[in-house]
Formats: structure tokens, C-alpha cells, sequence
């Protein structure tokens, strides 16, 4: 996921995987084969998702919707990289 303000640093060093919510109280979201569900994002992005932070203007139903194409090139490029 990129929202406008992402910030991955200089070698993506803020980029992390972040799991889908959903899960339960401390539990990752997980698909019917028990693989983890989510996307790659840095710190400003997850956060967003998260709801710890407020995007001046996406509204929470819209990153919601940017997180699931975010979720489906996540899972293209993993199944590139032989990882899903």
C-alpha cells in the first residue's frame, strides 16, 4: 500500500508486513490454507490502517478498500517470489 504520505526510507527499511485485522484480539488474519494475510507497507501506512493515525483526508472505509487491492498485489508478489 502507498498512500500519498508513505515513506518506505532510503532501502525500504520501514516496510513491513501488515497483517489484515480481523483476526481477533492479537490473532493474524489467515486464509483457508493457514498462510498469513496482509500487505507490505511502511510505518506511516500501517499505522493509517491501524487506526493510530488519522489521514487528513481517506476516509476508513476507503483505506479499507485500498488495503484489499494492496492485499491482492501483495499475494502476486509473493507467489513470484515462490513465498505463497
Amino acid at each position: 500500500m502507498k498512500l500519498d504520505k508513505c515513506h518506505g526510507g532510503v532501502e525500504n527499511e520501514t516496510v513491513v508486513f501488515c497483517h489484515k485485522n480481523g483476526g481477533g484480539m492479537g490473532l493474524k488474519s489467515k486464509d483457508e490454507d493457514g498462510k498469513d494475510v496482509g500487505f507490505f507497507g511502511c510505518s506511516y501506512c500501517h499505522s493509517v490502517y491501524d487506526r493510530q493515525v488519522t489521514h487528513p483526508y481517506y476516509k476508513p472505509w476507503f483505506v479499507d478498500e485500498l488495503v484489499e487491492y494492496a492485499i491482492k498485489e501483495t499475494d502476486k508478489r509473493l507467489v513470484k517470489m515462490g513465498l505463497k
